[in-house]
């Protein structure tokens, strides 16, 4: 017994170190906050190349968020690299769209870029979602078509209970219009979810790409683009990636190191 009351001390002195060792290492690890900061401070320093590792670095961890990739654009800005600055730029624009920072900083560095690609052909739902998110995230629209549908449900289930409300006229106006908003908001929400354009979206990030007619170099060079123009990604295949235009008009192959997709992982 005596033997098993000392192991058992041993384990719990072991594990009550392993937590003080653990506690320790967590609370001198530098916090994505600290780390953040201490990128900006690079940043206005004109350590540009620092910064811009240091952002990575965080994106890397799987931190998310507007303001990073905005700072993370106008770093690439800063140093030249116009097709990583337009990338980031529509990350950070569709975590928050109505930001006028980064709108006004995307169309600047859109500005520079040497190919005006013209955005079109679009189906209808591709549109309307494209322009909802102009204005709201999907998150919000979410809870607009929650909020909505309880509106109306609510509205409803009182014309349904109580026969002899007062105004009952107003409430049933009230009980159409939010029942039309909720079915709005809903074809609304799931546009912005089945026909989102920046699934299959993708940015070149080289300074200049021939693009082939095939998935290799032995190919016919098709058209060349140029850093910062934006492309729909289409299929992959062993280090080349198909891209179409606008429209689907002009499509190819290019180097996958040359364009890199607008979702992680992509």
């Amino acid at each position: 017994m005596k033997r098993f009351r000392r192991y058992a001390i041993a384990l719990l002195a072991g594990l009550g170190g392993a937590v003080v060792v653990v506690g320790v290492a967590l609370a001198q690890s530098p916090s994505p906050t600290d780390l953040m900061a201490e990128a900006n401070a690079q940043y206005e320093r004109g350590e540009y190349s620092g910064a811009a590792q240091q952002y990575e670095a965080l994106i890397d961890s799987g931190y998310e968020d507007a303001a990073l990739y905005y700072n993370l654009g106008n770093t690439y800005f800063k140093m030249g690299e116009l097709g990583l600055a337009v990338l980031n730029y529509l990350r950070a624009e569709e975590l928050s769209p109505r930001d006028a920072d980064i709108r006004a900083n995307l169309e600047l560095a859109r500005g520079r870029t040497v190919d005006r690609v013209e955005s079109g052909g679009e189906a209808l739902f591709a549109s309307v979602s494209n322009l909802a998110r102009r204005w709201v995230t999907v998150g919000e629209m979410g809870v607009l078509s929650l909020l909505l549908w309880i509106a109306s449900a609510f509205a409803i289930g009182v014309l349904s209970v109580w026969r002899a409300i007062p105004r009952r006229q107003a409430v049933r106006n009230g009980a159409v219009v939010a029942s039309a908003a909720t079915l709005l908001s809903f074809l609304l929400l799931l546009s912005m979810l089945y026909a989102n354009p920046n699934d299959d979206s993708g940015v070149v990030v080289a300074s200049t790409v021939d693009v082939v007619s095939g998935p290799g170099e032995q190919y016919e060079t098709e058209f060349t683009l140029h850093s910062g123009a934006q492309v729909r990604l289409i299929d992959s295949r062993q280090g080349w990636v198909r891209i179409a235009l606008p429209g689907d008009d002009l499509q190819g192959w290019a180097p996958s190191v040359a364009v890199e997709a607008l979702r992680h992982g992509g």
